[in-house]
């Protein structure tokens, strides 16, 4: 199955904007990928896919411990695209999250 790197080890902070062009309008699967942190211990954090300004998944972990910068589970979200421009955005996932210049985001397109 071919892939199509939307982002690639690309340096936070978190909000990223990527324009994109649909290579299928046949079910396929974003991977996200990241990292985050947080600074209170025992906080749920993530990072949310937007696509075209609507909410698509997320991919979360909690953080049992402050101020450390945490990879997050990679999220394996189905989507069915038309051909065509896209835009993706990775957002904090909630108030907790915090994302810096250490941190690096990846969304790949599994089609």
């Amino acid at each position: 199955m071919p892939i199509l790197p939307i982002i690639n080890q690309t340096k936070g902070p978190l909000p990223i904007s990527v324009n994109f062009n649909a290579p299928s309008d046949a079910p396929t699967t974003f991977v996200l990928s990241g990292s985050a942190w947080c600074g209170t211990a025992g906080q749920i954090i993530g990072v949310t896919l937007e696509l075209d300004g609507k909410p698509l998944g997320s991919a979360w972990i909690c953080s049992n411990q402050q101020s450390t910068h945490r990879a997050l589970v990679p999220a394996y979200i189905p989507v069915t695209l038309t051909f065509g421009q896209h835009t993706v955005k990775l957002v904090p996932a909630n108030g907790a999250t915090t994302t810096d210049q250490n941190d690096f985001f990846n969304l790949v397109l599994d089609y």
